[in-house]
């Protein structure tokens, strides 16, 4: 039956008493409707009453903002992902102009925190979101670019590294390059401000024209933003590689055309920064080894240990080419049957033979050395799960660390299911999915850890530690 709206707390008890089940007309709600849109619209009228008194007693020029009601902050913290969706969605149907760009940063950092732990989970799982609902999202930015773009302004300047991350995500590039801040386009804020983990990925998505042809007020393209940057990295070298030839870049200058081209400054930037990875690499090959312990044998010699090249994949040092399972090149490892079983509080533990496997060349570069820091040096690489199980059932490694988003038809729990099947080895998830589908499924191979990304050199002694 249909019910109305109790006006009284004395409805209220009758309606509980008569029943449990409430229904409204499609009145009702219309009525229910526009009292939140007169609630908001006061609230909001009550905001600039409070931001013209401050300012009209501020010094001349000073740029000031009303923070967030602590009250309304607190309601946005505890809405649920799919209450700040339909706010979002309000500003669409209600007109954009009637949402204050403050509450809209605020319901953001709240939406895309509350779904991920980190810009590199962001751009991984990214489809936590419905399709539609990433279109809605795109849409309410490109309206408040259309208005100028407070609220992008906003969520780049006062944003945290998911923020901006999703911002990156969700935004058409082009939208963000037609507003400007002081001259300044909001793309090339957003380069300056973004987390250098998603940077790739910006460099990526902005593409060659707008990374050449959207000005600042300098007469500075954002290419030449990004190669002026102190943590410009190998893997935003590598982004401009995939966007530009070497034409391309020989083309791209200042607005005025003066001064050097971009290629001049990314060859000069890019072969420096090889350079330096090349002593890097040399420094793993003049890693001593530890020493064995008495009656620990060791299949190969310090010699033959391979190394991580630029992908992060193993590399022979006398020929200098890619070590592929079986090719006769043995990495260190200490064999099963030659040796008593390894406990964490033994000396010896620091020779056990390690698997790693992650298609990503960044893990595949940073564990081996967080590993090399912590007295590990007995370890091997996998970039794929056939790869693993095949190097697993050569070497007989006595752990393996195990990324769970593996591309092809295994990924990281059915690698790790087909490895227990030939041996006993220890497993260690690596992960940035942290979904209860994702945990039950790695429950079932009964992993001895299970880390997070991103990790840290804590994160891999304390699992280390825990080994039984």
């Amino acid at each position: 039956m249909k019910k109305r709206i109790p006006e009284t707390r004395e409805d209220t008890k009758e309606e509980r008493s008569t029943s449990s089940t409430t229904m409204y007309s499609a009145e009702e709600v219309e009525r229910l409707r526009k009292t939140y849109e007169a609630k908001l619209t006061a609230l909001e009228s009550k905001i600039q009453v409070i931001e013209k008194a401050v300012l009209s007693k501020s010094p001349e020029g000073a740029l000031l903002h009303t923070p967030v009601p602590h009250s309304l902050s607190s309601s946005l913290e505890n809405s649920t992902p799919a209450q700040l969706l339909e706010l979002f969605e309000s500003t669409l149907k209600g007109g954009s102009n009637k949402q204050d760009f403050r509450i809209l940063t605020s319901a953001w950092g709240v939406l895309f925190s509350s779904l991920f732990l980190s810009s590199m989970e962001v751009q991984s799982e990214i489809n936590k979101l419905s399709t539609e609902n990433q279109a809605m999202l795109r849409e309410v930015v490109k309206a408040d670019c259309a208005r100028g773009g407070k609220f992008v302004f906003n969520v780049i300047k006062k944003g945290g590294n998911i923020d901006r991350s999703a911002l990156i995500m969700i935004a058409d590039f082009q939208d963000l390059a037609g507003i400007k801040q002081d001259g300044v386009p909001a793309i090339h804020l957003l380069t300056k401000a973004c987390d250098k983990n998603i940077r790739p990925l910006l460099i990526e998505k902005a593409g060659k024209y707008l990374l050449s042809e959207v000005f600042d007020s300098d007469g500075l393209p954002v290419l030449f933003i990004i190669l002026s940057l102190g943590t410009l990295n190998i893997y935003d070298i590598d982004a401009i590689e995939k966007v530009f030839s070497k034409e391309d870049l020989r083309q791209v200058m200042v607005q005025n055309k003066t001064g050097r081209n971009a290629l001049e400054a990314f060859t000069e930037i890019s072969t420096q920064m090889r350079e330096i990875l090349a002593l890097q690499h040399k420094a793993f090959e003049n890693a001593q080894p530890e020493v064995p312990a008495p009656g620990e044998r060791i299949a190969g010699t310090p010699e033959n240990l391979p190394l991580p090249d630029e992908q992060g994949m193993p590399v022979d040092k006398k020929t200098k080419s890619p070590v592929q399972p079986g090719s006769g090149s043995t990495p260190i490892v200490r064999e099963k049957d030659a040796s008593p079983k390894v406990k964490p509080g033994d000396a010896m533990n620091k020779n056990i033979a390690i698997l790693i496997v992650d298609d990503s060349g960044l893990i595949r570069r940073l564990l081996p050395k967080q590993l090399l820091d912590l007295g590990y040096k007995n370890y091997v690489l996998a970039k794929s799960g056939d790869e693993a199980v095949k190097i697993a059932e050569e070497t007989k490694p006595y752990l393996v660390f195990m990324d769970i988003n593996m591309p092809g038809k295994l990924d990281g729990i059915a690698v790790a299911k087909e490895i227990r099947k030939r041996s006993d080895a220890r497993i260690i998830f690596i992960t940035s999915r942290s979904d209860k589908n994702t945990l039950d499924r790695a429950k079932e191979v009964d992993p001895d850890g299970y880390i997070l990304k991103p990790f840290t050199e804590t994160n891999i002694r304390v699992a280390l530690t825990l080994l039984e």
